[in-house]
């Protein structure tokens, strides 16, 4: 799996690839830049590359739920989640994945969390029955690889950094 900066450069490098033929570039450089390896694709059970790319952002490692499906744990910056798998046919061919955290802090009101809610179009929010709070990231896991899986990753890191901040911080207004 690519790091960071590594992304970055490739993502830079692919945007100027396609200014070429804007430049007067021929078309067929420019498609040469255009087909991914068939490395980036993840295949439908090969849980084993899901972990490679949560590892990708900090620890984590592949269990099973106590019916056998697959569950990546894992931390972020000091924030522990749960990526599930579900929709899942004998614990395979799973057609959602499930990114969940979860705060031991109470006193979260349902008026700031529906202000959470109301601004994000790719995560909930919501109580436990115990009053704890959540939020979830959910995606679909059809034809999932790796440049997509990092980006569901990515959006989750900035969720985990944002929903404290922006929620539980405020939690006593």
């Amino acid at each position: 799996m690519l790091d960071r900066p590594s992304r970055l450069t490739r993502a830079a490098f692919l945007a100027f690839a396609c200014l070429l033929p804007t430049l007067g570039v021929p078309a067929q450089a420019a498609r040469a830049t255009e087909t991914r390896p068939a490395a980036q694709s993840i295949e439908a059970n090969d849980f084993a590359a899901m972990l490679d790319v949560a590892r990708g952002y900090g620890e984590a490692e592949l269990i099973k739920t106590e019916t056998g499906d697959p569950v990546i744990t894992g931390d972020i910056n000091g924030t522990a989640y749960q990526l599930f798998f579900l929709d899942c046919r004998d614990n395979r061919d799973c057609k959602t994945l499930n990114f969940y955290a979860v705060w031991d802090t109470a006193g979260v009101s349902l008026e700031l969390l529906n202000r959470w809610n109301a601004m994000g179009a790719y995560n909930k929010a919501y109580l436990t029955t115990d009053g704890m709070p959540v939020v979830e990231l959910n995606a679909s896991a059809i034809d999932l690889g790796r440049d997509r899986l990092a980006d569901l990753f990515d959006r989750w890191t900035v969720t985990l950094a944002a929903f404290p901040r922006e929620v539980l911080d405020n939690a006593s207004e």
